[in-house]
């Protein structure tokens, strides 16, 4: 008798490998040493470069899904799949490893380690912006918009609230690598357009609403919440230096 419903044959058959396993990246390129190979700065900053890098290609999936989501273009859609898979995944694999190994395993300064610690924080909150962006591009299929033909328009704001988002999220990190606050400040000032744009969605999502239309609407709310969403991550990040 197989315990819970299992053949012991099932072990024999082959796995098929997911596809996330298929990333091509060497962790052991990445020059890792208990010790800076040069100035602490100098390593510091190439962990900056590669987080801006990450951050720049992060926000060019969120604007694609929304491009993809308004225009119901599913094979836009299906490319922020590939895109995230070619790039923000190897970025943030990257960013992880040299963030742990510098604080964990080098005697870095105080001052040195809350940069690095600063550094991780943002990349996991830019792991979540990455997966919502997926998320998006996944109810492209099933989301119809009245302005679908016209290159740059929606109604319900969408285009104007992924755009700004993006360079919320640009301006959070870019407080980091520079340093300079004005750059926090301006992203949760943003963040109140952001505000008015969603409002102004839900608003008209409520009021057109039947029940020949809520499975669609519902799919259409569904993208204003997650870009609102990554909006508001890209406030988190900014709160830390302003």
């Amino acid at each position: 008798m197989a315990l819970f419903g299992k053949k012991s044959s099932d072990s024999s058959k082959s796995v098929a490998v997911p596809k996330a396993f298929t990333i091509q990246i060497d962790p052991s390129k990445f020059n890792l040493a208990t010790k800076p190979a040069g100035p602490v700065h100098e390593q510091l900053e190439t962990l900056k470069q590669k987080l801006t890098k990450l951050s720049s290609n992060v926000e060019n999936n969120l604007m694609l899904v929304v491009r993809a989501s308004t225009k119901k273009d599913k094979a836009l859609a299906a490319s922020a799949f590939e895109f995230d898979e070619r790039y923000i995944q190897k970025g943030k694999f990257e960013v992880e490893y040299m963030t742990l190994a510098y604080l964990n395993f080098q005697q870095l300064g105080e001052a040195d380690q809350k940069i690095v610690a600063n550094a991780g924080m943002i990349l996991k909150e830019l792991e979540k912006i990455a997966q919502f962006c997926l998320n998006i591009a996944d109810k492209t299929e099933y989301i119809q918009l009245a302005n679908v033909k016209e290159l740059h328009k929606d109604e319900y704001g969408l285009k104007p609230m992924g755009d700004i988002t993006a360079e919320m999220i640009k301006k959070a990190v870019e407080a980091f690598v520079s340093g300079n606050s004005k750059h926090a400040s301006e992203t949760l000032d943003m963040m109140k357009e952001i505000e008015d744009l969603y409002q102004a969605a839900v608003r008209k999502l409520k009021a057109e609403v039947n029940d020949s239309n809520i499975t669609n609407f519902t799919g259409i709310l569904s993208v204003v919440e997650h870009v609102h969403a990554t909006a508001e991550l890209s406030c988190v990040i900014a709160r830390h230096f302003c």
